[in-house]
């Protein structure tokens, strides 16, 4: 039996399928399922057991060179849907639901078509005041299978596991506790303000490592945050871990704090406790799961508008860092075992 599963982007929705993907193969174990997935998320899957084949889709270089060599790219689309239609595929899912991930499933040679969205001539599925993780459900579950569990899951390697424990000896030789700070999101109004995590950790009352980590273009921006914080115990990773070196690092540390982001999300999936800061999304459609999770949203009148450039708004900068150090001793005090659900406003 082949299967098919289109999950392209973002870091964060990518993970969220990795569940789906475990429990395909837990209805159809012998089968051969392919994932097709952009290449800056084809590294969650690199050691996925329940992945046979993986497509990848080189996204950010179509979107650089559309108009410069739109050859090159409509080659690449091309060979990508044919490589789709070769294979006969009994079932087809397209877990993303939107045009650029959905015209592979139009073209894909499959007997049954399923996909999260609305789209015509497909067996559909959309609710989107869902979890986006239950309407992946509902998508499983329309195709007739059996859906128990699809928590997030990522595995890394003996090599990403060895460099980290490495990491750790190093920067935290005392094993005190170690806090990973996420501040950087994919949109501006997510961002919680870097002068606020300066202040958050200027006179921070509490014995821990704190790490903050980013991409290598936002390394300089927080090193500057960092030489300006008092507390000694803060060290810049930004840019100096691969995707699964920081999926194995997080593993290790005792609390994430962040906005809505990939590393929110993948706290989830290593579940360890994270602190997750929101302003323009909705976090009952795309916030944290899991028993370790607290939801940080300020007390205004928020309408969760989704702008990315610029909210009018600004609701995430009315979060103060005084709150936040409150959840975090809680946080801290807690055995992870003691971690509950929690949704707060302040």
């Amino acid at each position: 039996m082949n299967i098919l599963v289109i999950k392209l982007t973002s870091l964060g929705d990518v993970l969220h399928a990795t569940g789906h993907i475990r429990t395909i193969k837990e209805n159809y174990p012998h089968s051969h399922l392919t994932l097709l997935t952009a290449e800056a998320s084809s590294e969650i899957y690199a050691y996925n057991p329940h992945v046979d084949r993986l497509l990848v889709f080189q996204q950010q270089r179509v979107k650089r060179e559309w108009l410069r060599q739109p050859r090159w790219v409509a080659a690449h689309l091309l060979a990508l849907m044919q490589e789709v239609r070769r294979t006969p595929f009994d079932l087809a899912f397209d877990l993303q639901g939107r045009f650029k991930s959905v015209m592979f499933l139009y073209a894909a040679n499959a007997k049954r078509k399923f996909v999260k969205g609305r789209w015509w001539g497909l067996q559909r599925f959309r609710q989107p005041e869902l979890h986006a993780i239950t309407e992946m459900d509902r998508v499983l579950e329309l195709a007739g299978l059996r859906v128990v569990d699809t928590r997030m899951e990522i595995v890394t390697s003996p090599v990403e596991q060895k460099t980290i424990n490495t990491l750790v000896e190093q920067i935290n030789p005392e094993r005190k506790p170690m806090i990973l700070v996420s501040p950087y999101t994919r949109w501006k109004t997510k961002n919680w303000a870097m002068e606020k995590f300066r202040r958050l950790f200027d006179d921070f009352p509490l014995d821990a490592v704190i790490l903050f980590t980013g991409t290598q273009e936002r390394r300089e921006e927080i090193d500057h945050v960092v030489a300006a914080i008092r507390y000694p115990g803060v060290i810049n990773l930004a840019g100096s871990l691969s995707l699964l070196e920081f999926a194995e690092l997080m593993k290790r540390v005792d609390l994430v704090v962040t906005g809505d982001s990939f590393a929110m999300h993948l706290a989830g999936a290593v579940q360890v406790p994270v602190i997750a800061l929101f302003g323009p999304t909705d976090e009952t459609r795309i916030g944290p799961v899991g028993d370790r999770a607290v939801v940080m949203r300020a007390e205004t009148d928020c309408r969760r508008c989704y702008e990315r450039e610029y909210c009018r708004q600004n609701c995430i900068d009315a979060i103060e860092p005084e709150v936040v150090l409150a959840a975090i001793r809680q946080q801290l005090s807690m055995p992870r075992a003691q971690h509950r659900e929690c949704t707060s406003r302040w």
